[in-house]
């Protein structure tokens, strides 16, 4: 890169402490000029980007997984700012009968959509440690996914209107909702499925070192053509800024939780000092599976490799 050569990129965000300092400006990006729009809403950063408005942005991996085999011009930088355990995910009501996984085969699912990556981590999961197929469960998706066509042999329906999910579970139209909204539980009518969810979600990554991802960070290909340097620079600067977060969240000063330091120790112990890791390398056995699942559930086309879809980068 010649010291003339500089870059001006949109990146819109999530809202969230691992992409906290981008916006702040916390972060030294020298000859990339970052405007850096946080964003709350998934779904409308997803639209805005795919309309052309941003150059870059936090996306979903299952949706980029999904767009990508069938022709997106845009690539992904292995840059996972966005990851959760899900086995906490499954909600039903408070006075259901369903007390385990596996009898939710037969059973009315509702999801966000089909392609969410919350969604596709619990299908995961439930095929691989409860044996309840995709196919086991009918799917009632609160909205569509665009262009994208569900297996036949999955059985998904759309069911946008004025009803939510969460009112959909309560009035009984849904066994359960796979979610990663949180919030449904201060419904009081619902509960978690899976009430020991941290100790199953412990022995998960001890089994298997997943801690699952959840958003990726696209770009549009004209901006590596124009600027190849591009890609490695974000990758430096996401890195930094999660540095950053990470040394924040050691500060007992700088949190609202009065037990934040006993929380840090706890996920070092298990997920070492840096639990949230980008790069391929570090993150083999998430990409693996995600990828594995995403087949499995028609998301994403045989035939494609993790270095295929992400852009080369120096780890």
């Amino acid at each position: 890169m010649s010291a003339q050569d500089s870059c001006s990129l949109t990146l819109a965000t999530g809202y969230h402490a691992r992409a906290r300092p981008l916006w702040e400006g916390a972060v030294d990006t020298g000859a990339l000029k970052l405007k850096v729009i946080p964003m709350r809403d998934d779904g409308e950063r997803h639209i805005r980007f795919d309309g052309g408005e941003f150059d870059a942005a936090e996306f979903s991996l299952a949706l980029y997984l999904a767009l990508k085999s069938r022709g997106a011009p845009w690539i992904a930088l292995p840059i996972f700012p966005n990851r959760r355990f899900r086995h906490a995910s499954i909600y039903v009501r408070k006075d259901s009968p369903i007390q385990k996984p596996q009898e939710l085969k037969g059973k009315s699912v509702g999801v966000p959509s089909y392609v969410n990556t919350c969604g596709l981590w619990v299908r995961g999961f439930l095929k691989d440690d409860y044996g309840v197929e995709a196919e086991d469960i009918f799917w009632k998706a609160a909205r569509s996914d665009r262009g994208f066509v569900p297996p036949e042999k999955i059985p998904v329906e759309v069911v946008a209107g004025k009803k939510d999910l969460r009112s959909r579970l309560l009035d009984g139209e849904l066994d359960a909702v796979i979610s990663p909204d949180g919030l449904l539980l201060q419904e009081p009518g619902i509960r978690r499925l899976i009430a020991s969810s941290k100790e199953l979600e412990r022995d998960y990554y001890s089994r298997t070192r997943i801690f699952p991802l959840a958003h990726t960070v696209v770009i549009r290909r004209h901006c590596l053509d124009e600027h190849p340097w591009v890609a490695q620079k974000l990758f430096e600067v996401w890195t930094e800024a999660k540095r950053i977060s990470l040394a924040d969240d050691a500060d007992p000063t700088y949190s609202n939780f009065a037990w934040i330091q006993d929380l840090w120790q706890e996920e070092r112990v298990l997920l070492g000092p840096d639990p949230w890791p980008y790069g391929i390398a570090r993150n083999q056995a998430a990409l693996g599976a995600l990828i594995r699942y995403a087949v499995e559930q028609g998301i994403l086309k045989e035939g494609w490799e993790t270095h295929s879809l992400f852009h080369p980068i120096q780890e």
